[in-house]
């Protein structure tokens, strides 16, 4: 008899955990759903943002070496070689304005990045003076005559770089709370466009070989024979890509901490590709002099030999593939109605760019470095 009253007490418990557990649930389904549909009519609709950069711009390059580099010592090629490096850094701005249509899951964006740099390099290194030489003739001190002239490299370059890299991105968020309640992740697809701009003035400037003597009389101090070369070299490069084409991105962010009043501190990450079809265009003009100097008794000197280059004016142009993959990864701070990032982003550009000189020498764009931006949401 126990057990049959312990068996309907438990059976009738549990009924009693099932209703009240069922009311529970359907009275937090209930409350839930309104609050949901409000935090999602309260979404701002578009968004705002402004940021900026500082890349490491790294560009194959093509050394422009006049035959005379043979000539030259080591540390003097250096210099000249090290004059023409181009900046390694760019800083610039980005844009980006972002729309999601309420109560739809699409997002249809508009970014612009552009970044440039300046630099201006001057390199020199001399090598020792030539000695002075001395010897004595019937018991005087004679002194042997010899310019004070030093083999040096001097190089100088002027350029100026920009890029300009514009996205219009239609995107779907297709999961939702894949990375937790506020997380999201963004398949996008659309339009690149890409534009690399870039000019150089490079002069070069060396005497790679002096050397004076006093062969045939060491005794008397003023005959003497010196024998210098010097050259001057100049060259000029305007380089240019515009290229356009299909690109894909995806874009996640997973929430690390948040507080009640909607402030949340999330990991942010993407990557892109895209395939940009344009054109590459160079135009280059370089020149040469030369001057052989032979002098011989006293200070008297005498052009023996000289020469002057022109190069024909290259002027080159043609359609290029440019295979593009990138990505970022950062963190940001958000609002209900406001976000701070900061982040790393990296891009790649393949045979972006024409660096040759005489000849077409396909040559990668890269860039890389820190990011940080500001968003403003508006409407909702």
């Amino acid at each position: 008899m126990s057990e049959l009253i312990n068996k309907k007490a438990e059976t009738g418990f549990r009924g009693s955990l099932f209703v009240h557990a069922s009311s529970l649930a359907l009275l937090g389904y209930l409350y839930a759903v309104p609050q949901a549909t409000a935090s999602e009519s309260d979404r701002p609709t578009v968004w705002i943002e402004l940021g900026t950069q500082l890349e490491r711009a790294d560009a194959e390059q093509t050394i422009f070496a006049p035959p005379f580099f043979d000539l030259a010592s080591p540390a003097d090629r250096d210099v000249m070689v090290g004059s023409q490096r181009p900046s390694r850094y760019s800083i610039g701005g980005e844009g980006k304005i972002t729309f999601a249509a309420e109560g739809s899951d699409w997002v249809f964006s508009a970014e612009v990045r552009y970044g440039r740099s300046n630099s201006a390099r001057h390199r020199h290194h001399e090598g020792p003076q030539l000695p002075v030489e001395y010897n004595t003739y019937l018991g005087y001190l004679f002194y042997q005559y010899t310019p004070r002239v030093k083999v040096f490299g001097d190089g100088q370059t002027t350029s100026r770089e920009s890029h300009l890299i514009v996205d219009f991105m239609a995107g779907r968020d297709v999961g939702l709370g894949l990375f937790g309640s506020h997380g999201h992740s963004t398949f996008n697809a659309g339009v690149r466009i890409a534009q690399f701009v870039s000019k150089a003035d490079v002069s070069l400037h060396a005497r790679p070989v002096a050397y004076a003597f006093n062969k045939y009389y060491p005794s008397l101090a003023n005959i003497y024979v010196m024998r210098t070369r010097g050259y001057n070299a100049l060259m000029h490069a305007e380089r240019s890509t515009h290229a356009v084409g299909p690109s894909i991105s995806w874009d996640a962010s997973a929430t690390v901490a948040g507080t009640d009043n909607g402030t949340q501190l999330s990991f942010d990450w993407g990557i892109n590709a895209a395939v940009l079809f344009g054109r590459q265009r160079a135009k280059t003009h370089h020149e040469t002099q030369g001057v052989y100097r032979t002098g011989a008794f006293g200070a008297a000197t005498n052009v023996v030999d000289s020469y002057s280059y022109v190069g024909p004016d290259r002027n080159r142009s043609r359609t290029v593939t440019i295979p593009n993959v990138g990505g970022f990864a950062g963190l940001s701070l958000r609002f209900p109605n406001a976000k701070v990032s900061l982040g790393y982003r990296a891009d790649f550009f393949f045979n972006a760019i024409d660096s040759g000189i005489d000849t077409h020498k396909n040559a990668n764009e890269n860039f890389y470095g820190p990011f940080a931006n500001i968003s403003i949401g508006l409407g909702g």
